[in-house]
């Protein structure tokens, strides 16, 4: 059975730090890696691991997969970090370890669980593939929207119906590139699950259990509190820091490193 947890760094003493993020390889955005790779010594890190392939998880069930894991290892946590929609998971983890022990609870560009980001990482496809793919591929920009709409609530239709025109621009832009099946596949697979991973989050509740976190958000309108209008903002986290920083390379940020490690030295409880 795959891990439920990749380890970030190994440290002295049994606490350990959780991460809740969807982390593959050759993302552009910085990742928890590299966070932990710019706070130096410190506690063990361990990082939330993918659902196996083709296996598609709510958010209580991936919640549940990952507290048994920890719960089996019987070490204590210092704190429970989630970036972008991993806040949702975080929040969730955190609630439920801390039926057992405090913890902290951090979050970066912290993000709810909703349509949102599922329709933007189809935009990202598009903008990618979108040059190499079949005149009209922008048109399922179009069709996108048009299924959030007729999806509303159920996230996991409309992670099905974006997955299927994620296909329809990597499929043909890859073969135009004269890449074979198996890179289209490749990709597709991981859509997939992230996808299916951002749907999940939705079924999860997180603002009124982020009133306790400390939030660290980059400076790119609309990522993270920046989403949520000023009016909804006032009280949804405990204690907030922005920094001048885009929020691809807000992990990679030594500073966010810095006021990451500072928390996560406090325990304050959640």
């Amino acid at each position: 059975m795959r891990p439920a947890w990749n380890a970030l760094r190994d440290g002295p003493g049994a606490e350990i730090v959780l991460a809740c993020d969807f982390s593959t390889a050759g993302r552009r955005i910085a990742t928890f890696a590299d966070l932990v790779a710019l706070t130096g010594d410190g506690p063990a890190v361990w990082e939330s691991a993918p659902t196996p392939p083709d296996t598609a998880l709510d958010g209580a069930a991936q919640v549940r997969r990952w507290a048994d894991a920890v719960r089996a290892s019987g070490r204590p946590v210092r704190a429970v970090l989630g970036f972008c929609t991993g806040a949702v998971y975080a929040a969730a983890l955190a609630a439920e370890i801390s039926r057992r022990q405090p913890t902290r609870l951090i979050l970066l560009d912290p993000e709810s669980g909703d349509a949102r980001p599922m329709l933007g990482f189809l935009r990202e496809v598009v903008a990618r593939f979108g040059a190499l793919a079949p005149p009209g591929a922008d048109d399922v920009l179009g069709a996108a929207g048009a299924a959030a709409e007729e999806a509303g609530t159920d996230l996991m239709a409309l992670a099905d119906r974006l997955i299927a025109l994620c296909s329809a621009v990597v499929t043909p832009a890859c073969a135009n590139a004269g890449l074979g099946p198996a890179r289209s596949a490749e990709y597709l697979d991981v859509a997939t699950r992230y996808l299916h991973w951002l749907a999940a989050a939705g079924s999860l509740e997180p603002p009124p259990s982020w009133t306790s976190a400390a939030a660290l958000n980059s400076s790119t309108p609309g990522a993270g509190l920046l989403g949520v209008p000023p009016a909804e903002r006032a009280g949804l986290v405990a204690e907030e820091v922005h920094l001048d920083v885009p929020h691809e390379d807000l992990m990679r940020t030594p500073e966010a490193a810095r006021i990451t490690a500072r928390w996560m030295s406090e325990k304050e409880p959640t």
